[in-house]
């Protein structure tokens, strides 16, 4: 299982994004991009996270 590395991503005014994952020398792997119809709030933040985190790891990913 490839190992990746996961980067939150936010605009100018503190919102995310989407979550970049990095293989260990940098390289691009995927990103898991954020639905603009999803409210900004911790709760949903941590929920992405969860969500991201599962779905790279259903494509064969660790997250490291």
């Amino acid at each position: 299982m490839k190992k990746i590395i996961p980067t939150d991503v936010y605009d100018k005014d503190g919102n995310m994004m989407r979550i970049d994952f990095h293989d260990g020398d940098g390289e691009f792997v995927i990103q898991a991009v954020w639905d603009d119809e999803d409210e900004q709030t911790s709760e949903n933040r941590v929920e992405f996270r969860k969500w991201s985190y599962r779905m790279v790891k259903q494509l064969g990913y660790e997250v490291l």
